[in-house]
């Protein structure tokens, strides 16, 4: 679909870091001076850059990890297409099919398509579990818990677009019905999580983020402790499992992905052929620039990630605010294309 084989491995020349530097600044700006580190991948090489604070008192550096909350949805419905290649299911199979039978919950008839391109008619539970996560950061939430959150009402699979974290909370079930392992386990061997140059790439809350950590709202460490040691907290890693990673493995594994090595062409075709603006699993995250990729924000972390096929180029940033801005990279997106002279063009 889209050549990123000419992504270079060596460092951006002094000008061109100067400049991403600036576009990072700038970025940052956008959300009140916050903490942000980014990584931008492309045929001019390769450059990862941070500024402001990784908590209270101490600064941010590239090695840094940020949660990145709903960005983990790309990486999710990956997994899924590689089950899809494998034979393991088709996306038109009723999701019913795949999850455990003990579930007990409507899926309102939704496929596995209409669950990854958030057309399955299922309401959210997040609205109703956020203030609860944010007020008592070390519990411990479980699927059932989390299913039992989501509202009665249904609208007819297939007809509207509604963005809601249950559906992938339900892929995250399919995912570990069809492998017979937890989602990290099949992600990791043999899945989307096989390669190499991430590191720094966990999925909490079965693996743990490790020093050097992006605390959110640049808060103390001992006040994060009290949230039982995941980023943001325990509450909201099990209330969303989630990824915590610094910028430069999220954007080798973006690299991986849009250059075919995580998934077949076609399927990264479906992926990024958008329906009212969402694919599966993603969605364009710089406009009026050609992109596919995904937004993310929790408690105090706010976090896009993608690809620009036009010039060939990934762009991840990360910042450890509460503040919301869903064109934050925009700079660095602009910075990315100036450089290769693509300007903008069109939606894949």
């Amino acid at each position: 679909m889209y050549a990123f084989a000419n992504i270079s491995a060596e460092p951006v020349s002094q000008e061109r870091a100067e400049e991403l530097r600036a576009a990072l600044v700038e970025a940052s700006q956008r959300l009140g001076g916050a903490g942000m580190s980014a990584t931008v991948l492309s045929p001019a090489g390769t450059w990862s850059g941070a500024v402001g604070k990784a908590d209270s008192s101490r600064p941010l550096g590239v090695n840094d990890q940020f949660a990145i909350a709903s960005v983990t949805k790309t990486l999710q419905a990956a997994q899924v297409m590689k089950l899809v290649e494998g034979g393991r299911l088709r996306l038109d199979d009723p999701a019913q099919k795949y999850l455990p039978a003990d579930l007990n919950f409507d899926t309102n008839d939704a496929t596995i398509r209409q669950l990854m391109g958030m057309r399955s008619g299922l309401p959210d539970y997040w609205p109703a579990i956020e203030p609860l996560v944010a007020s008592d950061r070390q519990r411990v939430w479980t699927t059932s818990d989390l299913l039992a959150q989501v509202p009665a009402g249904r609208t007819p699979a297939g007809t509207t677009h509604e963005y809601a974290d249950t559906n992938y909370l339900l892929l995250q079930q399919v995912i570990e019905k069809l492998t017979g392992r937890t989602v990290v386990q099949a992600m990791r061997d043999g899945g989307v999580l096989d390669i190499d140059g991430i590191e720094r790439l966990v999925y909490q809350p079965d693996e743990r983020p490790s020093a050097p950590m992006a605390l959110p709202n640049a808060m103390s460490p001992a006040e994060w402790e009290k949230g039982g040691g995941y980023l943001p907290s325990i509450a909201s890693a099990t209330g969303y499992n989630q990824f915590a990673t610094n910028s430069l493995s999220l954007a080798h594994w973006w690299q991986a992905l849009c250059s075919g090595k995580l998934v077949s062409q076609d399927s990264l075709t479906t992926m990024a052929t958008f329906v009212d603006d969402y694919g599966l699993g993603m969605f364009p995250i710089a406009d009026p620039y050609t992109s596919f990729g995904h937004l993310g924000a929790d408690i105090g972390f706010i976090a896009s990630a993608g690809c620009l096929p036009d010039s060939g180029s990934v762009v991840v940033a990360l910042s450890n605010t509460g503040v919301k801005d869903a064109a934050m990279m925009l700079p660095l997106v602009e910075a990315a294309e100036s450089e290769a002279g693509t300007g903008t063009g069109t939606k894949p």
